[in-house]
């Protein structure tokens, strides 16, 4: 099953949601602010990322400026997975997650391959 890590404030989130429920595929959606990711569902998801790890996180949110991340290396799954376990807020979304890949839907036609 497909999971659609999905933020309702976020317009692209919402263009992804819709597509998601226009597709005859069955998508379960996490609101992952609501309910946050463990390091261990971060490192699955993050571990199966298309493309490079930095498009998980939202390195140009004005909050992201004002977060420690001197710890942070973009290209590293465990710091990436450590970062955002600490600020989940950050994640980049919409995430679509097959179960065999995971993409970051930016743009969300990113996303239509999947659906």
């Amino acid at each position: 099953m497909m999971t659609l890590y999905h933020n309702p404030r976020c317009s692209k989130s919402r263009q992804a949601l819709a597509m998601c429920e226009a597709s005859s595929l069955d998508v379960q959606i996490h609101l992952y602010l609501n309910k946050p990711l463990s390091s261990e569902e971060l490192r699955s998801i993050l571990s199966r990322l298309h493309g490079p790890l930095k498009n998980a996180i939202r390195l140009k949110d004005p909050k992201f400026k004002s977060v420690d991340s001197s710890t942070l290396e973009p290209a590293n799954l465990e710091s990436v997975v450590d970062f955002l376990s600490k600020h989940g807020h950050l994640m980049e979304r919409p995430l679509l997650d097959t179960g065999s890949i995971s993409c970051v839907g930016r743009p969300v036609e990113l996303l239509l391959p999947f659906l």
